[in-house]
């Protein structure tokens, strides 16, 4: 999956494809289905060590954070994928059962 980025910030954060297990993980974590901020406050629990200070930065719009952003296009990406539910309730993620099955293989 490849986000909205140059050749020069892939060196400096974090990879689109990192949050991938982190998320999945999460939601199941969560009980399958929950409210987006606890969805992204488990995923950082999970990769706060791995987040670069680039990550950790404002966009320049200054509206979010690079890493919360990123998390938000890679579950934009596992939507198309079906590994995320597409209609949800605003401000809520859901794994489908094909991101379950997606999870299992990864653990």
């Amino acid at each position: 999956m490849k986000g909205h980025r140059s050749s020069r910030e892939e060196k400096w954060r974090t990879p689109e494809e990192d949050y991938i297990i982190p998320l999945l993980e999460s939601l199941v974590e969560l009980g399958g289905r929950a409210r987006t901020k606890d969805v992204l406050d488990r995923v950082y629990q999970k990769m706060k060590d791995q987040l670069t200070e680039a990550d950790k930065e404002k966009l320049p719009k200054g509206q979010d954070i690079r890493w919360r952003n990123t998390v938000q296009w890679c579950r934009f990406a596992l939507v198309k994928e079906g590994l995320i539910t597409p209609n949800t309730p605003r401000r809520t993620i859901e794994i489908t059962e094909k991101g379950r099955e997606y999870l299992k293989k990864w653990l």
